[in-house]
């Protein structure tokens, strides 16, 4: 059928750029060995490397990093692998300046791939992480917005599995403020100051004279001092990050320039020098990118953001499209979909999400729909006599057929292509194409 042909197609393409002398080899752009290379490695040991079955689970693999789904985070979804690790799962997203990325995958007992990739300029891949044997989580922190993709594959002759991606957030700074959160934020990255002759370049945090100011990270204080706008200030050069953060307002700093300090340890106390005398105590936090000036702080401290729970029906089953259904291609939805399924269009519901199934048409095309969009294939669409001789199959690529001799009773419960879905009276379900008759 198409998708038979279309994966022929497909699978000659990429080991022909595959073996292709004249560019990087996938491992060279991959970078180090990682378990899904290393398992690679013992297949070719075991000199099955170049079986039909190993090539195409690589392929699924590569592939997949070109064509991710696109989401947002915090992101949850449940789902199942098929069998033989013939496709790989990637997920396209940002990852916000001032988060770190928990990528956690929840699953049966077996071995599982998990790989995390930068996309680079060039639209190539850059390994980052991967989830190491027995170790359950994905960890990455960035200080700039960072576009990522995560790669999910099991290996060659698994059976069928179960499984549940969470991708949640949190902050790679603790709050400055000691007892406060950012529910204490009276006033925010780039509101007007000076009647509008310049923008807020930080966050204030109101609490009482006296409060302590915690060390965000581990550093070195870089400046205690005073200044016009800020009274009494202090700098803390952060470790790894290439940042400077900045407390202003201080009633009375308690470090001395080139101490080094640990995450939690106390700077100062919350105060109102400088221009803030006419006004509550509070702390002015500052970030400043070393070499770009400041960014805002408010993603570096904002509390953990989890994903929410998926609905979990339907999982595996088969299912039409109840009217014509957008096929989107990210969540949440664009207004540009992939494509739009005709109505009663037979796909496979491969996981889910909030609100939406992750589906596969029979032709290989994926997408999220809304669940409130599809209907189980059980009520007959109509009931007719085959007028000549057709071919069924029981599944799309089922390898062999059978004849429905002509004057045969089917119900028609769905379409895909050109082919229909149709059961017999014996309660088979299968597929034939029409106009073959």
């Amino acid at each position: 059928m198409k998708r038979f042909v279309y994966n022929v197609c497909l699978l000659a393409l990429l080991i022909g750029l595959h073996s292709c002398k004249t560019g990087p080899g996938i491992q060279a752009l991959l970078g180090e060995q990682s378990p899904r290379d290393e398992y690679i490695r013992s297949l070719r040991k075991q000199k099955i490397l170049e079986t039909d079955a190993v090539q195409t689970w690589m392929l699924a693999g590569e592939a997949a990093l070109a064509d991710s789904l696109i989401i947002s985070l915090p992101f949850r979804e449940d789902g199942i692998f098929p069998a033989g690790g013939q496709r790989a799962f990637s997920y396209q997203f940002t990852l916000p300046a001032g988060r770190r990325l928990e990528a956690q995958l929840f699953h049966s007992d077996s071995l599982y791939f998990l790989d995390l990739f930068r996309l680079q300029t060039n639209g190539k891949p850059q390994r980052l992480a991967y989830a190491k044997p027995k170790n359950e989580v994905i960890t990455y922190e960035t200080t700039e917005d960072l576009p990522l993709v995560l790669r999910v594959q099991i290996p060659v002759d698994q059976p069928k599995k179960d499984f549940s991606l969470r991708l949640s957030t949190q902050p790679i700074l603790k709050f400055p403020v000691a007892g406060k959160s950012t529910q204490h934020i009276i006033s925010f990255w780039g509101a007007a100051r000076d009647g509008g002759a310049r923008s807020h370049e930080g966050i204030d945090v109101i609490a009482p004279r006296g409060t302590p100011l915690i060390a965000s990270v581990p550093g070195t204080i870089t400046n205690v001092g005073v200044n016009n706008l800020g009274g009494n200030v202090v700098n803390l050069s952060a470790d790894r990050l290439n940042l400077s953060l900045y407390y202003a307002h201080l009633d009375q700093p308690l470090v001395q320039s080139g101490q080094r300090v640990q995450a939690g340890d106390t700077l100062g106390t919350v105060g109102n020098t400088g221009n803030a005398i006419t006004t509550a105590p509070h702390l002015h936090f500052g970030i400043y990118r070393r070499g770009s000036g400041p960014i805002n702080p408010l993603a570096f401290v904002e509390p953990s953001q989890l994903p929410a729970a998926t609905v979990t029906r339907r999982l595996g089953d088969t299912l039409r499209t109840r009217e014509a259904t957008p096929l989107f291609s990210s969540l949440p939805p664009s207004k540009v979909t992939r494509q739009r399924l005709p109505k009663h269009t037979i796909v496979w519901v491969e996981a889910s999400t909030k609100g939406y199934y992750r589906v596969s048409t029979p032709d290989g095309i994926r997408g999220y729909v809304l669940a409130t969009s599809m209907q189980l294939p059980e009520k007959r669409l109509n009931r007719r006599k085959l007028s000549t001789d057709v071919f069924f199959r029981t599944s799309w690529d089922a390898t062999t057929e059978d004849t429905l001799k002509s004057g045969t009773s089917v119900d028609l419960l769905g379409i895909a292509s050109s082919y229909e879905f149709i059961r017999l009276s014996d309660g088979r379900k299968g597929w034939i194409q029409p106009f073959s008759e």
